[in-house]
């Protein structure tokens, strides 16, 4: 009886320590932020159709993404569509609904302005003054380079 009654006690301020720090989860959650290419000075956007390129930036949700995940695998979650930056083997990139995969997970290379690697292919986004968006084995150019901006 003694026992139970130091439990019962102890769970409200158990409830108030984890509603006041949170719980810990795999993965976090930053944004909204933009990403703004070096060379061209567009900015990454998407639509509801599942299109990624480049437009000047405006700071519409269209162009805002949230970052989610660990430091090497990072997903980037569209605000206004809730999909995420996808690619595939043949370099084409688009949104998708989120599904954990490695070809929606991004890790950055470089310092300041930084290189998207997709984790599935290894390839790097990429971008032209066209407004196209792509991704082409990483080679260090401005085109491969963007920044983050909030």
């Amino acid at each position: 009886m003694k026992a139970r009654v130091v439990r019962l006690t102890a769970l409200p301020a158990i409830m108030t320590l984890v509603a006041v720090i949170g719980v810990a989860s795999p993965a976090s959650a930053a944004g909204p932020y933009r990403w703004r290419n070096v060379s061209t000075l567009l900015c990454l956007d998407s639509n509801t159709s599942g299109h990624v390129y480049t437009l000047g930036c405006n700071g519409g949700n269209f162009q805002n993404w949230i970052w989610n995940g660990g430091s090497s695998r990072v997903e980037h979650r569209n605000v206004a569509t809730l999909l995420c930056l996808d690619s595939n083997h043949a370099g084409r990139v688009y949104t998708l609904g989120c599904n954990g995969g490695d070809f929606q997970r991004w890790r950055t290379g470089g310092s300041g302005a930084r290189q998207l690697i997709d984790v599935a292919t290894g390839r790097c986004l990429d971008s032209n003054t066209s407004g196209n968006v792509y991704t082409l084995p990483c080679n260090g150019g401005n085109f491969q380079r963007w920044i983050r901006h909030r």
